[in-house]
């Protein structure tokens, strides 16, 4: 019986833990690094109406990164960082409809075969939402592995 008792204590204070860590990411105020924590609430904003499955996929493609200096393609990475942020008053599916209509385009300039970049670039837009191995699946088949 004690034992019962107990896991139910471990099973309710990890529910609260959860729900207080939700509460935390909303209000990155108090945070210890409030800018890294805006940048999470970003990505979960984007992915919030997604399955679980989808949203760490999605999550990764949508969140920022701390600097875009680093960045394969700063310009595009700037880009997301400003599409963001001018898209704070949405969340899911409309969120990243309007993130979408504000990045720009990967450069395929610099790539050693242009068409393929560009042909690799028309798949993502076509597969925009779909996203881990299901997204894999819609690029392969529209680009043509």
């Amino acid at each position: 019986m004690r034992r019962i008792a107990g896991i139910a204590v471990l099973f309710g204070g990890l529910l609260l833990g959860a729900t207080a860590s939700a509460a935390a990411v909303s209000d990155c105020r108090n945070a210890i690094a409030p800018q890294r924590c805006e940048i999470a609430r970003q990505g979960m904003l984007s992915c919030s109406d997604l399955p679980p499955e989808q949203q760490r996929a999605c999550q990764q493609e949508y969140t920022p990164p701390l600097n875009c200096r680093r960045s394969r393609d700063s310009r595009r990475c700037d880009s997301l960082v400003a599409a963001q942020q001018s898209c704070d008053r949405f969340s899911g599916a409309e969120r990243r409809q309007c993130i979408r209509a504000r990045l720009t385009p990967p450069d395929c300039s610099r790539a050693a075969d242009q068409a393929r970049c560009r042909r690799q670039v028309e798949a993502d837009n076509a597969c925009a939402e779909s996203f881990g191995n299901e997204r894999r699946r819609c690029v392969k088949g529209r680009y043509g592995y």
